[in-house]
């Protein structure tokens, strides 16, 4: 799919529920090009989203002592152009729907010269804290969602993408204390990152990537042993203990429709 950037670029921040920041890239987010890589931009949206849903009162603060909160289930990612060390982003985000119990939220990326660099969605699911498990929405959640909602900035379709081929093995790993994040699992950042270590050319990485689809299907837990399998632009992070995919991907590397 490719994105309407006319409409990405002239949609309107809605008033009522819209947040934006602007992000510096640090050395320590670029990669040996120079510019900055996916995952990080990755990791601003995330922020973001954070501050986003602490204007509604759906931040993690306000949802945790009812022993729920925010799970990231999906994200969609269309990137025009990769910033370098230094420069800054803006990142526009709202709540641009809800289905089925699953809430979208946009992001818009934009650069120091005022230029749409890159546009995004994810998919949010309510998450029981006690269970680990997907949890009901209660009242007051509904209630808080704003009405109406932002604009929708883009349109993946329902299902992601992905393949029948058989996924060979590229790497194992194990994830660690380090790897986790205040839920006690491992990051959805840190899941990006593993996926995109192989999921360039016969296995090398590319963390700069013209399109990502990511599904986040069940948590990594620490010390589990998991394979990270890829082919022809699919990957998927595997448990190895019961042969269960954690993460399926579908990653578009930049140019690649250019050349098709």
């Amino acid at each position: 799919m490719t994105p309407d950037w006319n409409h990405i670029c002239s949609a309107e921040r809605p008033i009522n529920c819209g947040w934006a920041g602007t992000y510096r890239v640090r050395y320590s987010e670029i990669g040996n090009n120079g510019k900055v890589m996916l995952p990080a931009l990755a990791d601003y949206m995330q922020d973001a989203a954070g501050w986003g849903a602490r204007i509604l009162k759906l931040a993690y603060d306000d949802t945790v002592d009812q022993g729920i909160a925010w799970v990231l289930a999906r994200m969609v990612i269309h990137i025009r152009d990769y910033p370098g060390n230094g420069e800054d982003i803006l990142v526009e985000t709202w709540p641009s729907g809800v289905s089925r119990r699953v809430a979208t939220r946009d992001f818009r990326l934009t650069n120091n010269k005022g230029e749409v660099i890159g546009v995004a969605q994810s998919f949010w699911v309510m998450f029981d804290l006690t269970t680990r498990r997907a949890a009901q929405w209660p009242d007051w959640i509904e209630e808080r969602l704003p009405d109406p909602p932002g604009p929708k900035l883009i349109e993946p379709p329902l299902r992601p993408p992905f393949t029948k081929a058989p996924l060979p093995t590229v790497d194992n790993i194990k994830a660690r204390p380090s790897d986790l994040d205040l839920y006690g699992h491992v990051n959805n950042v840190r899941l990006m990152q593993w996926v995109m270590g192989i999921a360039g050319q016969d296995g090398r990485p590319d963390f700069h990537p013209e399109s990502l689809d990511i599904q986040f299907r069940t948590e990594c837990r620490v010390h589990e042993h998991v394979a990270i399998r890829h082919t022809d632009g699919f990957a998927a992070i595997t448990r190895k203990e019961d042969g269960t995919d954690l993460v399926r991907a579908h990653i578009v590397p930049f140019n690649q429709t250019a050349l098709a």
